[in-house]
Parts: structure tokens; sequence; C-alpha cells
């Protein structure tokens, strides 16, 4: 007997809500006394959260499932989060608490797949909407194809690239839960579309963003390809560090 699917579940009431879990840490002394950052830029790429702690001192937040740090020379406006996995649902349940604990703009930044034939390898991405092929966003919002980020945060991260001269593209990311059970079929249909990436998490953010009604957008270094027949290896990993260090970096400054 399979399990029944509500078709209209974003408009049922939760048993437990993001704020009322903000609520119960704050009880137990976990948020005592911390004034929640206006921008969270949630990091996928674990190397660079090594590298974080060394170049920015920060202040450590432990009441979230994931490593939280509060940046000093920004007051605690803007905050840098990691380690706390990967997927849709993970970075949607994030980002819900985050926004329920009063965090305005949520950015996301990590590596993605090519789908373009003339994406290069550390090539930047600024996701546009993202294609919902997961299933944290349908618990958000009503099914559609697409999932629009924040237009205002696009546009201020891409004038931000364009005016440092970082080479980047904006378009629309195709967020998966699946990232083995990707084919060929469907990497070749999103390449004819315009598609620019593939990535893991985006649709689930935006979908946050939308009812919560923060701003969200996600950033990308392109690392491995789906253009091509066969999977394409990530080149040069120094490379893409260093390129998502400098991304990082300006996203801290604008944010």
């Amino acid at each position: 007997m399979g399990f029944p699917i509500h078709p209209e579940k974003y408009r049922l009431p939760a048993m437990l809500t993001a704020s009322q879990m903000i609520e119960f840490r704050q009880r137990l002394g976990g948020l005592a006394g911390i004034q929640p950052p206006e921008a969270v830029i949630l990091c996928l790429y674990k190397g660079l959260m090594k590298y974080f702690g060394l170049k920015h001192r920060s202040v450590k937040v432990n009441s979230f499932l994931g490593d939280l740090y509060l940046l000093n020379k920004k007051r605690g406006k803007v905050a840098v989060m990691g380690n706390f996995g990967i997927g849709s649902p993970v970075v949607a349940s994030l980002a819900d608490e985050l926004a329920a604990w009063g965090a305005k703009r949520l950015l996301l930044l990590s590596l993605a797949g090519g789908l373009q034939p003339d994406l290069q390898s550390g090539d930047v991405v600024v996701g546009q909407r993202a294609v919902r092929d997961e299933g944290a966003s349908y618990h958000y919002l009503p099914p559609a194809k697409y999932v629009e980020a924040s237009g205002t945060l696009v546009s201020t991260i891409s004038n931000a690239f364009a005016q440092r001269g970082i080479y980047h593209r904006v378009g629309a990311t195709w967020s998966t839960d699946a990232p083995y059970r990707e084919s060929h079929e469907e990497a070749t249909q999103f390449q004819s579309e315009g598609v620019q990436i593939v990535d893991m998490e985006s649709g689930g953010l935006f979908a946050v963003g939308h009812a919560r009604g923060v701003d969200t957008a996600s950033v990308f270094v392109v690392g491995d390809s789906l253009a091509a027949p066969r999977w394409a290896a990530p080149g040069d990993m120094g490379m893409l560090h260093e390129k998502l260090k400098t991304v990082l970096g300006v996203l801290i400054e604008i944010l």
C-alpha cells in the first residue's frame, strides 16, 4: 500500500514549525542573547569551511545542525554556515529555521555540474531559477516546473561580480535529489531548454524563500560536466578551491 501524499500538503498546518523549534532552542539557552544575522551564506563545499576559520574572525553559534559563524567584521550581520550535509531537504530545513530566527537573505554556495557544452570547469553561475526535480519544494509551494530566486538578490550578486571582473552567467539550475540517477535523456532535455547547471539544493532553498518571504539565490562554481554523452570529472581541484574562496570573499563583502 502506497503512502498517501496530499496533493496540497503545502496548504496544511504543520504540527511542528521552524518558529517553534527556534523558540525551543532559545528556552534551552542555546540562542540566548544572540541576534540573528541579516544574511547567511550556506556553504556546501567542506574544503572551503576548513579555510574559512583561518581567514575570517567569527563567533560560532552551536544551536543548529551545522556550523554557523557570525562574522566579526560584519558585526554579526553576515554569517557563513557549513558542515551540514547535502541535499534539498537539509537545506530547506535549515533555511526555514534561519528565516524563523530572523535572517532576511539566504544564499547557497557550492560546486555544480555543467550542462552547457561551453561551460568550463571554474566558471561561475548565479542561480536565477531552479527546475524542481526534488521533493522538499513541494511541501512549501504548489506544483510547478520552476521556482524563482530573488531577482533583487540575483542582480546584486551579478553586478558585484561584473564590477570585479569575475566572468559569470545568470541562469537556471536543475535541482535533483538523486545525483546518481541523473540520466542522459534528462541532461540532454534540460540542456536543450537552456538550463546551465545541475545541483541538489536550489529548488528547496528558493521554495522556502517564497514561503517565508525572504530573499534567496544560489552561486555555483562549475566542477564536473554532464554536457557530453559521458560524465566528465572536475579538472584542477586546487583551481576550483581558489575560485570558491574568491567568490565567498565577494559574497561576504556585498551582503
